[in-house]
């Protein structure tokens, strides 16, 4: 029996969800990210805006530039993830087996659901379907025998395109082989100026390199890109490689002196961090602090904590003592990460521990309260009269 794999990605996810929250930004385009005259990246742009050129990471002024009459808001994480949650649950009543990957995409294995739902297509097209009727989004589809295929896949047809790769394996090869070096799982930008610089430019450039050579090039990473450009992927769909951190960091409108500030903004990102952590169910051991200097370069120094933590308080608190070891005069970007990640379980009872389980069911609290009555009704008291720090 051939494996089944669907890959889920939602289009334009962010930019979507603002277009669809917002009627008047329909057909317009819009772009998620800093404000115009601050130095922030665009976290996300609608297609509307891609015609432009405009695109994620991009420095907000570039953006600005190529699209003056865009329509430019500040992310809303918070609505973001919930509704990353509710459609991920319309995703898990078509297979209990499923790889959340990121806040918009995710694997489904429907190996051996064909009897039980029908042909692929027209249930990937009833899946799509539901997510546009419940949640007012679209979403694009790929249909493959393995992750990697399924992947790109969904690519292709952007948006709301439904594609289903070839499940022969010299049909596959004959599929890929066209396609840009740079799709390939592993191919970053280090690797595919590498293979430039060798005249390799197309998948079927790489079918075309004995797996000798491509190890004698870049080692076991070689072994697994003659497998993959072939469409060879034998990973399973699950959770153990689904959520690796969770960050969030800001970007200061000038280069900020200020340590009161910068720990201001490190309160704030925490409690977004730690929600995220809750959402998801996982608790970290290790917390990260992420600056930039002036200079443009980027740092991170980490630190373990002494219990796997959700909550803010103990991420704010081993953040700070991170910060208390930096030296830099300024900083042009300042953020908070977590990761060393295990599921949720029981604690023991040690004393230090009952008052992480006492901090840990205050925050599930406040988030079950924000849940169902929106996130300004309550918050911490070092928030209040402040505005929320808009994050990347």
């Amino acid at each position: 029996m051939h494996r089944l794999i669907f890959h889920i990605d939602m289009d334009a996810f962010f930019a979507s969800i603002e277009q669809r929250d917002n009627p008047a930004w329909r057909g317009k385009p819009v772009i998620v990210g800093a404000q115009p005259g601050t130095r922030g990246v665009v976290s996300a742009a609608s297609y509307e805006a891609r015609k432009y050129g405009v695109r994620s990471a991009m420095p907000i002024g570039e953006a600005v530039r190529r699209c003056p009459k865009g329509v430019f808001t500040r992310p809303r994480m918070e609505i973001y993830e919930r509704e990353s949650g509710e459609i991920m649950n319309i995703l898990r009543s078509f297979s209990p087996v499923i790889e959340q990957v990121s806040i918009d995409e995710a694997f489904l294995d429907m190996t051996g659901t064909s009897k039980l739902l029908g042909d692929p297509v027209t249930v990937a097209s009833g899946c799509a379907a539901r997510i546009k009727n419940e949640r007012g989004l679209t979403a694009s589809i790929g249909i493959a025998p393995n992750k990697f295929l399924a992947k790109i896949a969904s690519d292709l047809n952007k948006p709301a395109g439904i594609t289903r790769a070839p499940f022969d394996p010299a049909a596959i090869v004959a599929w890929l082989a066209p396609m840009p070096a740079g799709r390939v799982w592993g191919i970053g930008k280090k690797t595919d100026a590498a293979l430039r610089d060798r005249g390799v430019l197309t998948i079927g450039d790489l079918q075309a390199l004995p797996r000798e050579r491509l190890f004698a090039w870049f080692g076991k990473q070689g072994e697994d890109l003659w497998e993959l450009c072939r469409g060879i992927d034998d990973r399973p769909v699950g959770n153990d490689t689904a959520l690796k951190s969770i960050s969030r960091e800001h970007t200061f409108n000038t280069d900020s002196p200020d340590r009161a500030a910068w720990k201001n903004v490190l309160f704030s990102l925490s409690q977004d961090v730690a929600r995220q952590a809750r959402q998801q169910g996982v608790k970290g051991r290790t917390v990260v602090l992420i600056y930039r200097r002036t200079d443009f370069s980027k740092h991170t120094v980490r630190k373990p904590l002494v219990y796997a933590a959700n909550a803010a308080k103990p991420l704010y608190e081993g953040v700070c003592d991170l910060l208390g070891t930096i030296r830099e005069k300024a900083l042009r970007l300042i953020g908070v990460g977590i990761t060393g990640f295990e599921q949720e379980q029981q604690m023991s009872l040690f004393a230090q521990e009952r008052q992480a389980v006492a901090i840990d069911k205050a925050e599930a609290a406040v988030d079950r309260i924000a849940g169902k009555f929106g996130s300004g009704i309550i918050g911490k008291g070092r928030e209040m009269g402040r505005s929320k720090i808009p994050t990347e």
